[in-house]
């Protein structure tokens, strides 16, 4: 009965994916592949996110969360 629901739960999690590479994207760290060429090393200072770092990073978590459980969904309903 739920495997008339396989091409919508596919497309839910093609979107999903693409959500989390979008926000994982957009946590950018400062101290990054620019430190191994000489830059400064103001990054490794610990720094607690505050306003939209952190909303950005709640949401990558909700939906990476989302991901696995529909992930999971579909993979029972193949079987």
């Amino acid at each position: 009965m739920l495997e008339q629901w396989l091409p919508a739960i596919r497309v839910t999690q093609i979107v999903l994916c693409s959500a989390v590479i979008g926000f994982i994207l957009l946590q950018v760290r400062s101290a990054g592949l620019g430190s191994a060429f000489g830059g400064t090393s103001a990054g490794s200072v610990f720094k607690t996110r505050r306003g939209i770092e952190r909303l950005v990073f709640n949401i990558t978590i909700v939906f990476i969360v989302l991901f696995s459980l529909i992930s999971l969904l579909s993979a029972a309903l193949i079987r």
